[in-house]
């Protein structure tokens, strides 16, 4: 049982809310007195102390995030000591994504030596060419889908970056989080849980790296189960 839930969005108007208000608004439960509504960017969380929440719960955001790991470290300084985080990612090919790469690492270690912001277009021509419309009707036709896409600061619909499972678990492994559980399920879901480690402690996830991880063999998505690319290991950091 949980005490309240607050949330977090970018904006007070969303494709998928509607318009939403800032403040003790947010109904998760028409038995228990609202939480606290944020607008604020998932990468700029200033308005929340830090060590806050007890657990953070982030369902298919950071795909659209044009920073994820300096959004991740936001959402880590938020945790308490110990706090959880239940992440929920877009694994390519269950996707209209599942035309496109996945995203390096080096690449997100790239945005965050360059502070890439929200209005970042990097990925545009390479959604333009490769995002599967039969696979997202709700796009309209490639003109449409276009102006919508050029206006993406605005309402947020692009995923900037692609995952499968081996790129989540590297992200968790960077940010010194210990991962606890890894499952896929269809049609398209990564669900990774895993916890703030105390400081100067470095996490131990060599076994969600290993080629017969349980999360490898139980997977539904191909490109799971076959081995890392050779060269890529368990890489811990500082954060």
């Amino acid at each position: 049982m949980i005490n309240r839930l607050d949330n977090c969005n970018f904006s007070d108007q969303t494709t998928w809310e509607g318009t939403i208000n800032e403040g003790m608004t947010f109904q998760y439960d028409v038995n228990r007195a609202p939480g606290r509504q944020y607008i604020s960017e998932a990468s700029d969380l200033q308005d929340i102390p830090s060590a806050t929440y007890d657990f953070l719960l982030s369902s298919h955001v950071i795909e659209h995030v044009a920073n994820p790991l300096q959004a991740l470290s936001e959402w880590i300084r938020v945790l308490s000591n110990e706090g959880i985080l239940i992440l929920l990612v877009p694994h390519k090919e269950g996707t209209f994504d599942h035309k496109r790469p996945v995203t390096s690492f080096d690449h997100l270690i790239a945005d965050v030596e360059n502070n890439t912001k929200e209005d970042d277009r990097t990925h545009l021509p390479e959604i333009l060419a490769f995002h599967d419309l039969e696979r997202d009707p709700a796009a309209g036709s490639l003109e449409t889908f276009k102006q919508r896409s050029e206006k993406n600061v605005e309402n947020r619909c692009l995923h900037h970056h692609v995952f499968d499972t081996a790129l989540t678990i590297r992200l968790l492994s960077h940010m010194n989080l210990q991962i606890h559980a890894i499952e896929n399920a269809l049609p398209f879901h990564i669900i990774a849980i895993a916890q703030k480690t105390p400081l100067g402690q470095l996490p131990d996830n060599q076994a969600f790296f290993d080629e017969e991880a349980e999360h490898r063999r139980r997977s539904p998505f191909v490109s799971d189960k076959h081995p890392l690319a050779q060269g890529e290991g368990l890489i811990n950091h500082a954060s």
